[in-house]
């Protein structure tokens, strides 16, 4: 069955223009996405917000500014803004016990919705307008009036009004100027996370390994960086691929090129890798798993970051970089 695509024309922006907006967090997408609903005609916005740096850019922006628990107490939508990690914890401190009758939750990343990690009452609708685009560029784009992708969905749907609430918000954010693509918590999250755990680890420890082996045969820093990546060919790369196909792009490369990459790349079935990738997205995403874990790690102060950041450094990679100074 083909994936709904929903443009502006199908989008009543007065629905959003009419409702009382609360947005909790001011970050990027917080920005962006408020900024955007008040040039797109609505009037009634707050931001709750902690006393944090990004509190006194709302007020800067021209925004009310509350504390979250108050900011919620009245809204009709509210949408949740806040990194991944936190919203369980400050939805149960801070939201919860404070919303109105039959209001509707916004976010724009299936995460804590996909995984059950809000309490989220049986009256509340629940959906997804997730940009995918960082927050400068929903803004950008808005302003330039140019289309950018996004996902839409409708989670829980209990006042039969959910589906016209998401398209009204995401034609004033801007996302049905292109067309807003179907889909669901679930699916967002999960491709995002595997993309997170499975996709970009491969393609690190390819850089990584290659990098190490080049360097045992004796080849410099500068030559093995600048060709692998300092030259910023691999983002010429995935911006072909973005336009004319993935393997299409490669027309762009030499002959020589184009045999060396599919001679190797259709020589390997990806048998081995298709079979961590599964078990990484079935054992550990799909599960739930990795979002307890998260959650719980992040809460208890021991999720450990810090630590791979440090061993990321480390990492021969790193020290070549500092060697030619790329992290002066």
């Amino acid at each position: 069955m083909a994936v709904k695509v929903y443009k502006d024309s199908e989008a009543d922006l007065s629905i959003i223009q009419n409702k009382r907006v609360t947005f909790v967090g001011f970050g990027n997408q917080g920005s962006a996405q408020a900024q955007n609903l008040r040039d797109s005609g609505v009037k009634n916005i707050t931001i709750g917000n902690r006393d944090d740096e990004y509190k006194p850019r709302a007020v800067e922006a021209g925004f009310t500014v509350k504390s979250i628990s108050e900011s919620v107490k009245d809204a009709e939508v509210i949408f949740l803004l806040i990194p991944d990690e936190v919203q369980h914890q400050v939805w149960k401190e801070q939201i919860k016990d404070n919303l109105a009758d039959n209001a509707t939750l916004v976010v724009a990343s299936g995460y804590a919705v996909a995984f059950d990690l809000l309490d989220i009452p049986p009256t509340m609708s629940v959906v997804m307008a997730a940009p995918r685009m960082i927050g400068p560029g929903v803004r950008d784009r808005y302003v330039a009036k140019e289309p950018y992708p996004c996902f839409v969905s409708v989670e829980k749907d209990p006042n039969s009004n959910a589906l016209p609430i998401v398209l009204s918000v995401a034609r004033a954010i801007g996302a049905t100027l292109g067309g807003a693509v179907e889909s669901s918590c679930r699916e967002e999250a999960g491709i995002d996370l595997f993309a997170e755990q499975a996709l970009w680890p491969a393609i690190n420890t390819c850089f990584r390994e290659a990098f190490n082996t080049l360097k045992a045969a004796g080849f410099s820093d500068e030559a093995i960086l600048h060709d692998m990546y300092l030259s910023k060919e691999p983002s010429e790369v995935f911006e072909r691929a973005a336009t004319v196909g993935f393997f299409r792009q490669l027309k762009f490369h030499s002959p020589t090129s184009q045999f060396g990459q599919l001679r190797g790349t259709m020589a390997n079935d990806g048998t081995a890798m298709r079979a961590k990738f599964e078990k990484v997205l079935h054992q550990d995403i799909l599960s739930g798993e990795f979002a307890k874990f998260w959650s719980g790690a992040f809460t208890s102060g021991t999720s450990d970051l810090e630590e791979l950041w440090k061993k990321s450094e480390e990492d021969p990679i790193s020290q070549a970089e500092k060697r030619i100074g790329l992290h002066d």
